[in-house]
């Protein structure tokens, strides 16, 4: 029988996996309360190089089955299968959960036409693959006697399966995959229509499009599961790199190099080194600061009529750069972030702030603008955008992302029935002054008191982020505090922010949350605390933190629930 279609093998188990995590792998257990939990002791410099269990660890993350990003899987295709190939790749959508689309990854529950979607990105990219010869010479070892050639056929599915599903497959594997060669080979009268079918069904395999982190049980009665090397690797090199491993750290995986965080924390150095890591962490940090809705907020052409598309993309072009610059090219202190007294502006980042433009062309360091307490991202006009409304600023959004996103404290949505209305500017002027009057309201001022203060200090500077000094005619007010600690203005927010433990311990778990797609277990969190020390330590270099956290136990253990 002709085969006039692409084998549907690979969309059965893509199903059959779907329907698993979603019935088993849905949630995360209790969440640990995690507003004061850091000690900052720095006792080490190193989380431990043993995996000796820890009497303060409690349950760890069950094991589950993650679907990769979007971008993971792109990049994975490119890796396999080169540029053009990459360029067809067709993945779904990624969902955001509890603020990381890592988490959602884990979480997912694929329906019907995801599955069929990720047939048809499997069958484009196995077209173009076969297109382009040299995209498979380095899985093809022999020459075809003929164009259903069993043995070259089981070969390149030995090769080609052992990158695409970082494993190496087991024999009935290679007979079954190679066997579909056959098949089509034979059909089509063509040994490359062998490898296309070959491709097609790998690629929409869960085993390609999930990354496993099962485990194996361990004898040292902490109750948790020992990922794998191989596992190790794809969980480090989809962290660090956003794409799956290369087959040199694969090999070294099976040479039992992954096995304990000695040989992570030497593998994890050597990954932050590629350029590759730079760009998963640029991607990260736009995920983070909320960056990417810059391309889809609206602004009121009347009260901003200077905003435009790309008006927006330089704003998010300087805030990645000034990130760079601290962690990749400087390896600095990452609180430098916070209240870095420098920018990069490039002609239309320069008009809007209002200050002169170096030149020559592109982005430029310049010292922030004078007299306006600007410093650190704060005083970007992307974090200001991003945290505003269409047509003012929001003192709660903005205190609210502080208070969310770099101290990791959970503020609670507004209870049922409660008026979220301001009162009009013919009560009161200032956007301070109606959210004054607001909490006189008892059900609001609780969280507003959270929330609001920080965003008072930010008040200067308008919903795009240009400094003012007038709102809706009247003057601002802008002196304010965060826990009790006077500040004004964004510079002095920074700077409030760098001194607190509370910064460094939320960087770690936002990280940590990332890496691993779940929010952090109260178990976990005694070996979270080993790497928030060691990033202290470490005169808080992220790339340290990077290579600990890899290294830690939370990040090579699950636990035991299947």
């Amino acid at each position: 029988m002709v085969i006039t279609v692409m084998p549907r093998v690979g969309s059965t188990l893509l199903l059959a996996t779907a329907l698993l995590v979603a019935t088993s792998c849905g949630g995360d257990g209790d969440a640990a309360d995690t507003f004061s939990t850091f000690s900052g002791s720095g006792t080490g410099s190193d989380t431990e190089d043993t995996d000796d269990t820890n009497p303060e660890d409690g349950e760890f993350a069950e094991p589950r089955l993650r679907i990769l990003l979007g971008r993971q899987y792109v990049n994975a295709v490119g890796d396999l299968l080169g540029p053009a190939a990459a360029a067809v790749a067709s993945p779904r959508a990624d969902v955001t959960l509890n603020g990381f689309d890592a988490i959602g990854a884990a979480q997912i529950s694929l329906t019907d036409a995801d599955i069929d979607a990720y047939e048809r990105s499997a069958v484009a990219i196995a077209a173009v693959a076969t297109a382009n010869p040299a995209s498979l010479s380095a899985y093809l070892s022999c020459t075809p006697t003929q164009p259903a050639d069993l043995e070259c056929l089981r070969s390149f599915v030995g090769s080609f399966g052992f990158m695409a599903w970082r494993r190496p497959l087991d024999e009935a594997e290679l007979g079954r995959w190679a066997e579909v060669g056959v098949t089509a080979a034979t059909d089509f009268g063509s040994f490359d229509k062998g490898l296309e079918f070959i491709i097609a069904g790998m690629l929409q395999s869960p085993n390609f499009v999930y990354q496993v982190e099962v485990g194996t049980p361990t004898d040292d009665g902490s109750g948790q599961r020992k990922l794998s090397g191989l596992e190790v690797a794809t969980r480090m090199s989809l962290f660090l790199l956003d794409t799956t491993p290369s087959r040199a750290l694969l090999e070294a995986a099976q040479a039992g190099e992954l096995d304990d965080a000695a040989g992570v924390r030497s593998w994890a150095q050597q990954l932050i080194s590629d350029p590759r890591s730079r760009a998963a962490f640029d991607n990260y940090f736009e995920e983070v600061l909320h960056l990417r809705t810059l391309a889809e907020i609206a602004k009121d052409p009347g009260t901003y009529p200077g905003w435009s598309p790309y008006l927006a993309d330089s704003m998010k072009v300087e805030t990645i750069a000034l990130i760079d610059d601290v962690v990749w090219i400087e390896d600095g202190d990452f609180r430098d972030i916070l209240d870095a007294e420098h920018t990069f502006v490039n002609q239309a980042l320069a008009d809007h702030y209002g200050v002169a433009y170096p030149g020559p062309s592109g982005f430029v360091r310049v010292p922030v603008p004078p007299g306006e307490k600007r410093g650190g991202i704060f005083g970007h006009a992307a974090l200001l955008s991003v945290l505003a409304h269409v047509s003012s600023t929001s003192p709660t959004v903005r205190g609210k992302f502080v208070q969310e996103r770099m101290l990791c404290f959970s503020i609670p949505p507004p209870p049922p029935g409660v008026v979220t209305d301001l009162p009009s500017t013919e009560q009161a002027k200032t956007m301070r002054e109606r959210l004054a009057l607001h909490q006189e309201e008892p059900l609001c001022a609780s969280c507003h008191n959270i929330m609001d203060p920080i965003g008072f200090g930010l008040e200067n500077y308008d919903g795009v982020g240009i400094y003012r000094t007038l709102d809706n005619g009247a003057p601002i007010d802008a002196a304010s505090d965060i826990d009790g600690e006077p500040f004004e203005g964004a510079l002095e927010l920074g700077q409030a922010l760098r001194e607190r433990e509370q910064f460094s311990w939320c960087s770690v778990l936002n990280l940590y949350r990332h890496a691993t797609g779940h929010v952090e277990l109260a178990g976990e969190l005694a070996r979270l605390q080993d790497v928030a020390d060691a990033f202290v330590d470490a005169d808080h270099r992220l790339k340290a933190a990077l290579v600990e956290l890899v290294a830690s136990r939370a990040f090579r253990y699950v636990g035991e629930q299947l």
